[in-house]
């Protein structure tokens, strides 16, 4: 981990839970990098019958963020957000993994969360727009 570390990150964790047997599909996070202005995502399958590898995508704009999760994510399935804010991740967007961000979920740092939604792109973009619009000074 880097000493330069964040003194705010929203980072905003999308799940999406099948509808035929409500199993949790796949799991992606987003935060708004302020240095390089642009959007991040670690995402992962969840898939229990096979292995899946850790994706990325990085882009400048909420509309390309909102289509490239519409792709990952079907969106007749249930979707859950849980906003977090953290305090103690690195400075720069490309030392944040998935499976750093996974290990340092916490309640401590959640901030709201709505289970189980039905798909609407407005709500959703609304949500990724605010990522971009909170404080969020890096050192």
């Amino acid at each position: 981990m880097s000493k330069e570390e964040a003194t705010d990150c929203l980072v905003l964790r999308i799940e999406e839970y099948s509808i035929d047997d409500d199993r949790l599909d796949t799991t992606i996070y987003v935060i708004y990098d302020k240095k390089e202005h642009n959007f991040v995502i670690r995402g992962k399958r969840n898939d229990e019958f096979i292995t899946s590898a850790t994706f990325s995508f990085i882009c400048e704009f909420a509309h390309e963020l909102i289509d490239f999760i519409s792709f990952v994510i079907c969106k007749k399935n249930k979707w859950s957000f849980v906003l977090y804010n953290y305090d103690n991740l690195p400075g720069t967007s490309n030392e944040i993994t998935y499976e750093l961000i996974k290990t340092q979920e916490s309640a401590s740092y959640e901030l709201a969360g709505y289970e189980r939604q039905e798909y609407k792109r407005k709500q959703v973009l609304k949500y990724l727009r605010m990522l971009r619009n909170v404080f969020n000074n890096y050192k």
